[in-house]
């Protein structure tokens, strides 16, 4: 079994006892119940404070421990709502929980299915133990799959539900970002790396929307006026973390937004269709005014 179940199914054991929290004689009782997990062998005091340690490392989950008169109990720090990523993974937790245990409920829920063989858990050591990896990715622009090798991971994003590894190959080229479910045979290394201690997640997607690297496009204030309806879907969730509501025009909301334009952004602007304009900058009003006229030539009638 590999320490990423452990991992799940301790935190998942630890969600069940809620708020008052579990002793360590319960989990391990819980742990031994298990037949997955006891075939892996007994539940040990050792091994639950090393994973403990690593759940905290790796997924930045919590699990304290707190006192009930003379008796310890550990349970989720916060229930993992201060941070995007461990409420993310909670909550995924907390479904595939309902999911297994009642098959009643299961039925009528729509879980898009993921990919069974995506390297999500590999890549999660990949950057927990700094190991360089290799796969197979089958770009759009390559008529053939391409081997990468000796690529060292930085960092995982998620975008529109898919997931995307961003890394590079030595400290003298550039961060690329590849998407999971477009990679095959990705396997761990042996080599280890030293990651980039200027590398900053937060500062490379300044202004960005998607997942596209772009440090040419320039941020800009962009305006978007929206109708009443699409207002509401635009509030939430927003385009954009910069998004800001200023005003109205004509009884349109208005939103400014600080963004680079780049093409995926141009495009969900595009996919909003009539039911927002752009009122600035001009530079971005004719790009999409060029768009919506090539577009308009293709559904004329012959």
């Amino acid at each position: 079994m590999s320490p990423l179940k452990k991992y799940i199914w301790l935190v998942d054991a630890i969600m069940r006892g809620g708020e008052l929290g579990l002793t360590i004689e319960q989990i391990g009782n819980k742990w031994d119940a298990d037949d997955e997990m006891r075939s892996n062998g007994a539940f040990s005091k050792r091994s639950f404070y090393r994973h403990r340690n690593e759940i905290a490392e790796l997924f930045g989950i919590t699990i304290e421990s707190h006192s009930i008169g003379q008796e310890f109990r550990y349970r989720i720090a916060d229930n993992g709502k201060s941070d995007f990523f461990r409420h993310w993974l909670l909550n995924s937790i907390s479904v595939n929980r309902i999911v297994t245990d009642s098959q009643q409920v299961a039925q009528y829920i729509d879980i898009p299915r993921a990919n069974a063989n995506t390297p999500l858990p590999l890549l999660l050591e990949a950057l927990k133990d700094q190991r360089m990896v290799s796969f197979t990715y089958g770009s759009y622009w390559m008529k053939e799959p391409v081997l990468f090798y000796n690529f060292m991971p930085h960092a995982l994003k998620m975008f529109e539900r898919r997931w995307y590894l961003i890394g590079r190959y030595n400290d003298n080229k550039p961060y690329r970002c590849f998407a999971l479910d477009r990679m095959s045979h990705c396997e761990l290394q042996e080599e280890t790396y030293q990651r980039d201690p200027a590398f900053d997640i937060e500062q490379m997607y300044d202004g960005i929307y998607g997942v596209t690297i772009d440090e040419e496009t320039p941020v800009e204030s962009v305006w978007i006026k929206a109708t009443p309806l699409q207002a509401n879907y635009l509030r939430s969730p927003k385009l954009h973390e910069s998004q800001m509501e200023i005003g109205e025009k004509e009884g349109c909301p208005i939103f400014a937004l600080r963004v680079r334009p780049n093409i995926d952004f141009r495009q969900k602007l595009l996919s909003l269709g009539s039911t927002i304009e752009v009122l600035k900058p001009e530079s971005l009003r004719q790009t999409l005014r060029e768009e919506v006229l090539k577009m308009s030539q293709i559904y004329e009638e012959e």
